[in-house]
């Protein structure tokens, strides 16, 4: 698909006239990778199809992904308003050039049970484990440990949950 057709289509999606059942089924018929329980509400983002999502999934209004590389999502997830998940990146580079011009792409994925909330930023090769709740507004640049509760800019754990 053009990288034209696939933004056009892509934002008749993410309308808000747009009955959710009628998205999600006009997104499996146009070749995502979601599963018939997954929910994506009015505003999502998603600027190409490397998107899988696992059962009872639910992606609140204005999420985005940059789509640039595949962003994996596990079974029973949630996740809030305005959520960035960010897949790829530019290397440092020498001082007479930070930021390379060629693009690194680094997967993203979350794992079964995990609460995202709102203004979450995940960055580039991040894991967020299985039951992890990442507090709102929170930036996610190094994977996480199953079961913990992360909030902050970076974010980092602030206690485990119970299993």
């Amino acid at each position: 698909m053009t990288d034209f057709l696939h933004r056009a289509i892509t934002a008749v999606l993410a309308s808000e006239l747009m009955p959710v059942t009628v998205r999600m089924k006009l997104m499996r018929g146009w070749g995502f990778g979601i599963s018939r329980s997954t929910s994506i509400w009015a505003g999502a983002s998603l600027r190409s199809k490397k998107l899988k999502t696992g059962e009872e999934v639910f992606i609140n209004v204005g999420f985005f992904h940059d789509g640039y590389d595949e962003l994996r999502i596990g079974n029973n997830v949630r996740i809030g308003q305005f959520v960035r998940a960010i897949t790829a990146t530019h290397e440092i580079g020498p001082s007479s050039q930070r930021g390379l011009v060629e693009v690194v792409g680094k997967p993203i994925e979350i794992q079964d049970g995990c609460w995202i909330g709102a203004a979450v930023t995940l960055l580039p090769g991040v894991t967020v484990a299985r039951g992890c709740v990442v507090a709102a507004g929170s930036i996610v640049t190094k994977s996480t440990e199953p079961d913990g509760l992360y909030a902050g800019n970076p974010a980092k754990l602030v206690r485990m949950l119970e299993p």
